[in-house]
């Protein structure tokens, strides 16, 4: 009588289709030396063995290992967005078994080995042909308008697919600076960034020759650093050393975000004094990056409308970690929050504010935005560049050497990011080949 202990083996679709791909000889060649060893063993006198446990047994698992090894990153996917390898794993069952049978001693023989695929993402090919494209026909006609010009113009950027995606975005439509999401903006938890993505990401920035520290991640929309609840400011924290250390391991030296609201729960000074406790906490538990708190619009209970605000967020910051520490100028926000920059005047003096209460040491970017809204209406209403109330101010800044090469940012309505740049590099003295 034949009696058989379950096995565990399983076999899956994936499992067949990636074993297809071993080499038939290979196969013949390992089946064919268990078999032989398990009929010259005591299983042909009706014993019960472990062949994990047997001596002879186990010369034939280390040469199933062996072959396997072999074989073990098999390519079987090629596309033009990615690659994919398999990695072939092996596995001996430990399976008690007691046959006479030949036959059936080949079937159990050939059960013995688990084979399991997992799919792994390699490094994606550089440029689509589609970008490229825009590249070729979008891209180089801003860059050429840059001339002299030492204002680093971009935009906020797709990253949809990768953050590698965004480089090439940028690229694409002429940016030399460019902001990106890192995750999802919109959800606390997002799946930690991949080994691939990010060697992609650094051949990405290989290609195309993007400075780093032209690149400015936004934090996630959902955070609140400034409110009065614990259980969000230590979710507002988590987020922020999650997103700063996918910028370590991209190598990028600044991130944004938006400072938070009191929420009308507490007085403003405590909102900012729980700002600053998060900037050290989140500083003490990463290395290197840059935090910029943005300059805000005041809308209801939010921090930042006024220049003094950031400039107590910095003051909060424990001394030796203050270099960690930036403002990122909206220019749409300070508008919409009273300060006018539309004449030579009113722009010399919002400008000559701002280093005096913040210091411009702080200056670390900007975010380039006209604005929809009118002056002092604490409304953030982002408007292209020219068709809002910001009107002439643009030369002013585009001739302003306190902008130099740092980021500048638009984050205007989509789909005229290149004209736009086009036209203020035209507005730039330095530039004399610009177009106008």
């Amino acid at each position: 009588m034949v009696k058989r202990a379950a096995s565990r083996t399983t076999s899956t679709a994936a499992d067949a289709a990636t074993m297809a791909k071993v080499p038939r000889k290979i196969k013949n060649e390992i089946h064919d030396e268990i078999h032989d060893e398990f009929s010259s063993s005591s299983l042909s006198n009706g014993n019960i063995i472990n062949p994990t446990e047997s001596s002879n047994v186990g010369k034939i698992v280390k040469k199933v290992k062996k072959e396997m090894v072999a074989i073990e990153t098999m390519k079987v996917e090629k596309g033009e967005s990615e690659e994919v390898k398999v990695v072939v794993k092996t596995e001996i069952e430990s399976t008690a078994v007691e046959e006479t049978d030949d036959d059936c001693e080949k079937k159990v023989a050939k059960k013995i080995v688990r084979k399991t695929a997992t799919k792994v993402k390699v490094e994606k090919p550089a440029w689509s042909e589609s970008l490229k494209a825009e590249y070729e026909s979008i891209g180089k006609s801003v860059l050429t308008s840059v001339g002299e010009s030492q204002k680093y113009l971009g935009a906020h950027v797709s990253a949809s697919g990768g953050v590698e995606n965004a480089v090439y975005n940028a690229m694409a439509i002429g940016c030399r600076s460019f902001a990106l999401f890192l995750k999802n903006q919109r959800r606390w938890d997002s799946k930690p960034i991949e080994e691939a993505s990010i060697q992609s990401w650094n051949t990405a920035i290989k290609e195309t020759g993007f400075d780093l520290k032209m690149i400015v991640p936004h934090g996630s929309y959902l955070l609140n650093a400034g409110s009065p609840n614990a259980e969000l400011r230590e979710k507002t924290k988590a987020s922020i050393i999650d997103e700063i250390r996918r910028c370590e391991k991209l190598g990028i030296g600044l991130y944004n975000f938006h400072p938070g609201s009191s929420c009308g729960k507490c007085t403003m000074e405590e909102s900012i004094e729980y700002i600053a406790e998060i900037i050290n906490e989140v500083i003490e538990e990463t290395n290197d990056v840059i935090l910029l708190v943005e300059t805000m619009c005041g809308q209801g209970n939010t921090v930042g409308g006024k220049f003094e605000e950031l400039k107590s967020i910095i003051d909060h910051v424990k001394e030796p970690n203050r270099h960690r520490v930036g403002v990122c100028l909206d220019t749409c926000h300070i508008f919409a929050a009273g300060y006018d920059i539309r004449t030579a005047e009113t722009y010399e003096k919002t400008m000559k504010e701002f280093e005096n209460v913040i210091g411009l040491e702080n200056l670390k970017a900007v975010h380039v935005n006209d604005c929809k809204s009118v002056l002092g209406s604490h409304l953030d209403r982002h408007e292209n560049i020219g068709k809002g109330n910001l009107k002439t101010c643009w030369k002013f800044f585009m001739d302003d050497s306190r902008f130099d090469n740092i980021p500048l940012i638009l984050e205007t309505p989509e789909g005229l990011y290149p004209t736009e740049m086009i036209k203020l590099y035209g507005m730039d003295k330095k530039n004399k080949e610009a177009v106008v």
